[in-house]
């Protein structure tokens, strides 16, 4: 029976120099990911190794919110796999072997009208509620849902749950992660991807999953 692994990116395989778990050294892990600002993303070296081997007989298929141009960055690393799934944009965006199937995409995009029908309206409740001192930058990913970078701040349980009263409204929900706050279509979930693509998969196979927040249950 084939094994399918469906699993996060960011905060569960692949880290920033900052965010590497305690018990894991840079001297231990490959380079995954460069981007202008100098930075860089790295994955375990035991882990790039075993994928390498799992992808031989097994699949590995990675499952993230990143953008389409955010997950492209991973291609030479993830060249080494024998990968032919990857879900991004949280699901909005499959690749097969690399390359962005269009069809899945025009799919979603039909899927969600309603709601991507009502994204003017998100940006300015987002614009209302959020408050301006704390927003560095407002991007507009994939044209399927906004990712809000913000300085380093608490946000009460309260205000978060307000600001979701308000979003259920049309149809769509936040998640506030640390210095990232996505607003998406409630519809556009990791889990509706995941379900979309098992329709292509065997019936047999062997499902695992992993992932490090909220936004990875659903």
């Amino acid at each position: 029976m084939k094994k399918v692994l469906f699993t996060d990116l960011d905060g569960t395989i692949l880290f920033s120099k900052n965010s590497l778990p305690k018990e894991l050294k840079v001297e231990n892990c490959v380079v995954a990911e460069t981007y202008r600002n100098g930075h860089f993303g790295y994955m375990e070296k035991e882990l790039v190794a075993f994928l390498q081997e799992w992808t031989l007989e097994q699949l590995f298929i990675p499952v993230t919110t990143r953008s389409t141009e955010q997950y492209e960055r991973l291609a030479d690393c993830f060249s080494t796999f024998n990968l032919p799934f990857a879900l991004a944009s949280n699901g909005g965006n499959l690749y097969r072997y690399g390359r962005l199937d269009l069809e899945w995409q025009a799919a979603t995009k039909q899927e969600l009208r309603k709601e991507l029908n009502q994204k003017e309206l998100v940006l300015e409740l987002i614009q209302k509620m959020i408050p301006a001192t704390s927003i560095r930058k407002i991007k507009d990913s994939d044209e399927l849902y906004y990712c809000v970078l913000t300085i380093e701040r608490t946000w009460e349980e309260k205000f978060i749950l307000e600001v979701n009263k308000e979003l259920a409204k049309l149809g769509w929900c936040a998640y506030f992660q640390h210095k990232k706050l996505y607003f998406l279509p409630k519809a556009l979930s990791k889990e509706r991807g995941i379900t979309r693509l098992k329709e292509e998969l065997a019936e047999s196979a062997h499902y695992l999953a992993m992932g490090d927040t909220e936004m990875d249950y659903g």
